[in-house]
């Protein structure tokens, strides 16, 4: 085999091995290219947040019985948070961010001063993100902190037919044998049962689960 190698590259002719050269460069240079990129987007979509408690736990998933990573000291500690996600029902909500530091891992939306809601702005982690509009069955509609219907209400869909905006779905309290709910991103931000949307059948074929 080492022998083939050798008398293999002594036929390389030297053109050859400058065009390898150059495509190598260029390749290096790609890479180098979009590395920056995506560390440039990494940096732009991160968001700085601080704790509302001392000893924050911060878990290796988006569950509060998963393993802890470590613990956020002090009341008003920074985090970079790279984007929301939907977990375990924790202290009334179902949120919790991605951070990257001072170490990575998952910390409920409850312990950050963006409170129970997804912070304005802050991306989901699904990529890429997904959007859809439904109108309401029923005025009045309460949109709501968590998939639940004891959850603090966090906005209202006015007449029969408003607009609501979603991109993800979880399970919750069934409402009338429904238990599907869908994220809301606008008008409010929250949760609203499907059982009082005109999906049509729940959950949507090709909405994502959050």
């Amino acid at each position: 085999m080492i022998g083939a190698l050798s008398a293999w590259r002594r036929t390389i002719r030297p053109t050859a091995v400058v065009v390898a050269a150059a495509a190598a460069t260029v390749v290096l240079a790609s890479s180098a290219a979009a590395a920056t990129q995506a560390s440039h987007r990494h940096k732009t979509t991160g968001r700085s947040l601080q704790t509302l408690f001392s000893s924050v736990r911060v878990f290796t998933s988006a569950s509060d019985t998963g393993a802890i990573k470590g613990k956020l000291a002090g009341l008003g500690t920074g985090v970079s948070v790279l984007c929301w996600t939907t977990g375990a029902y924790y202290k009334d909500t179902t949120v919790w961010y991605e951070i990257s530091a001072p170490f990575p891992g998952y910390v409920s939306a409850f312990s950050l001063n963006a409170h129970y809601a997804p912070a304005v702005g802050m991306p989901h982690c699904l990529a890429p993100a997904f959007r859809e509009e439904f109108n309401t069955l029923e005025a009045n509609l309460k949109i709501r902190t968590a998939a639940s219907t004891t959850a603090t209400i966090a906005g209202y869909l006015g007449g029969i037919g408003s607009k609501v905006r979603i991109d993800c779905y979880i399970k919750g309290t069934p409402v009338f044998d429904d238990p599907v709910w869908y994220h809301a991103v606008s008008p409010a931000t929250g949760y609203v049962t499907g059982r009082l949307l005109n999906t049509g059948g729940d959950p949507l074929p090709g909405v994502p689960r959050c």
